[in-house]
């Protein structure tokens, strides 16, 4: 062999991998894995940490905290780190089940084996485990590895699929958000878009380290508040327009007039003016599932008043009954997801 390409190899050999995409990875797995488990509980939790005191993902409830252990790899099939992983999730879960609070102790992952259990067909993507129905070989396992007095009654394992490149790693993600908005309000077409909120909110806070002094958790309200954001931030479908007005430029009306669209429908003083007059006539009416139809074709010109800045008259008209309808139908979303997330 060559000099050179002696020297060459030996080069070669000391490069050291710098490269973070696996911890980048990791971090996008946790975040993910944080927002299926907040949705999972969506209706019982209170608040949120994420790399909180104790562990990767802590949910707080009324009864106590969900400790969780996010862990993953980035080839399906790649078992090569499932003991690792699940040691070092047992050791924080144990530690965690000493604090006294903990009402659920959970390990998360997209590892297909993730106990390297003998019946490797024992898990399936998707699905969540009890510590009671685990295969013995797994269950005796976790007991070795956690500590006997472990209490494995609190014991939960989930296994999400969260493979591929760029956003296609979201994908079982967005089906959460989708089933949650569809259960929520009959629209899962903002999932794209609450995803990237969740993402950028749940990244900021999983950077903010807590200490005695603080928690630095997300309230439920924190968490909530972006849904009914981005349903307040688009007017009513077209369909819904025509029923209240014959004017055919619909999105040139949403266009040229998107500034005051989403300025009145974010004024409060204008939101409760409109939604106590239609509360107050709906009242007396008769059939009140269609009255927001005929409350928006017969009311408007109560609010011509706060548009004279619209001078053509059609425009104005058309406006206005949008923004009504848009507040009304929006009411209805606002409180389906108050309810849906008990918040």
């Amino acid at each position: 062999m060559k000099n050179d390409e002696l020297t060459n190899r030996k080069a070669d050999d000391n490069i050291i991998d710098t490269n973070a995409s696996p911890s980048a990875y990791g971090w996008c797995f946790q975040v993910g894995a944080g927002i299926m488990l907040m949705l999972d509980n969506v209706n019982k939790f209170t608040s949120l940490k994420m790399e909180g005191a104790s562990d990767d993902i802590e949910l707080t409830l009324d009864t106590g905290k969900m400790y969780a252990q996010a862990k993953s790899v980035t080839r399906i099939g790649d078992q090569r780190s499932a003991s690792t992983n699940l040691n070092n999730a047992l050791r924080t879960l144990s530690k965690d089940a000493n604090n006294g609070d903990a009402v659920q102790l959970i390990y998360i992952t997209n590892i297909a084996n993730p106990l390297s259990s003998k019946i490797s067909t024992a898990f399936q993507y998707g699905n969540k485990y009890e510590f009671s129905i685990l295969p013995t070989d797994a269950q005796n396992k976790i007991l070795k590895q956690a500590g006997e007095d472990f209490p494995a009654e609190k014991f939960r394992l989930h296994i999400i699929n969260f493979f591929g490149e760029g956003e296609n790693k979201f994908d079982s993600v967005k089906t959460k958000i989708s089933e949650f908005l569809r259960a929520a309000i009959d629209d899962p077409s903002y999932n794209q878009r609450l995803l990237e909120s969740w993402f950028e909110t749940f990244m900021v806070n999983a950077s903010d380290k807590p200490d005695n002094q603080k928690k630095l958790e997300l309230t439920k309200k924190q968490v909530v508040y972006p849904v009914i954001v981005l349903v307040i931030d688009q007017p009513i479908k077209e369909e819904e327009f025509h029923k209240v007005s014959e004017y055919d430029d619909y999105d040139g009306i949403c266009q040229m007039y998107r500034n005051i669209i989403y300025a009145k429908i974010c004024d409060y003083q204008f939101v409760s003016e409109v939604l106590a007059d239609f509360l107050l006539k709906r009242n007396i009416s008769t059939d009140k599932t269609s009255f927001l139809y005929e409350y928006t074709k017969k009311e408007w010109q109560n609010y011509q008043y706060k548009f004279t800045e619209i001078k053509d008259e059609e425009v104005q008209e058309a406006l206005i009954k949008l923004l009504l309808l848009t507040i009304i139908i929006h009411r209805r979303k606002v409180d389906k997801i108050k309810e849906a997330t008990k918040l």
